[in-house]
């Protein structure tokens, strides 16, 4: 009797483990769509719908808005996981929940076009109202980066475009890998302001540990088996470190050691494999949460925008 209540309790754990793990690997394959519920329109920007082909031409649709000042030069900024163009809203985040701190990236789009700079804000595929598509942290969705950049390059209003990056976690980990694998279409990009890129690999395990509790670190071999069972990449490979030795252009690059959500290591790593000639690793004291530290750049725009002119033409 009692070997069968065993085995009644050890069927049901694992039952447990295995919908878990197919759910988050659920998460971070086919990201929950959030309803984009803002425009640049109510932040005072004029702006045009756009939609542009990704290098596997897949449709990713996104806002142009025209600088006031620079109109050819264009910051391009890449939305974290599991955010659209506009940003995160807890209560539209579907489920599991993620995180309960909203980011407007409007916001940050907003204190940019303010310094007359032209904006362009996309959705990555399987976000906001882009097409569906396997989520890759980066490794499938730099072809959405480089395909924004290739419809700059083309842009018949911006015939001498000059293109600066603002790209936030996965949006960064996109960048970087773009630079190495699209490197042709990314000739020319003067630079890359990068916030939080992260391992995926690293990141699973750290959000586990730190929202989980350390026992549902068992979750994260199931989650990553159920990910390459059903046509995604390793989360081992999933990553920028690789492809950081190919990104040659200056790079300012912002993380708060606070965030428990990632590693030290990793974003040293990161950091150190940069190539680049110039390059600065931030450090952002005093912030707890990674979702805080989207907001920075609103918030604390002086060291960008002089970056911003010193790279730009």
């Amino acid at each position: 009797m009692l070997i069968t209540w065993i085995s009644i309790i050890l069927t049901v754990i694992l039952l447990f483990l295995l919908l878990a793990g197919f759910i988050f690997s659920s998460v971070v394959m086919y990201s929950h769509r959030q309803p984009i519920v803002r425009t640049p329109k109510d932040y005072g920007m004029e702006y045009e719908d756009i939609s542009f082909p990704s290098l596997d031409n897949l449709t990713i649709k996104g806002w142009l808005i025209p600088g006031t000042k620079f109109k050819e030069k264009v910051l391009l900024i890449t939305h974290p996981f599991p955010f659209n163009r506009h940003g995160f809203i807890s209560k539209n985040q579907g489920f599991p929940p993620l995180a309960f701190k909203d980011v407007d990236l409007l916001k940050t789009a907003q204190v940019l076009h303010h310094e007359g700079y032209s904006v362009m804000m996309m959705d990555f595929r399987n976000h906001g109202e882009s097409a569906a598509g396997i989520s890759a942290v980066g490794l499938n969705e730099y072809q959405d980066t480089a395909g924004a950049v290739r419809y700059l390059k083309q842009h018949p209003d911006l015939q001498h475009t000059q293109i600066g990056l603002v790209s936030f976690c996965m949006g960064a980990d996109a960048s970087i890998i773009a630079f190495s694998k699209a490197a042709a279409v990314m000739q020319g990009v003067k630079f890359l302001v990068a916030i939080q890129p992260v391992s995926a690999e690293v990141f699973v395990k750290s959000y586990l540990r730190a929202v989980y509790t350390p026992a549902s670190l068992i979750l994260a071999p199931i989650v990553d088996w159920f990910i390459q069972k059903r046509g995604g990449h390793a989360l081992s490979v999933m990553s920028p470190i690789a492809y950081a030795k190919d990104v040659h252009v200056p790079i300012l690059h912002f993380q708060a050691p606070a965030d428990k959500w990632t590693t030290i290591a990793d974003t040293q790593t990161i950091f150190d494999n940069f190539l680049s000639e110039e390059k600065e690793l931030v450090w952002l004291e005093g912030i707890n949460h990674r979702f805080t530290t989207y907001n920075h750049i609103a918030e604390h725009p002086e060291k960008v925008i002089e970056f911003f002119d010193m790279h730009f033409d």
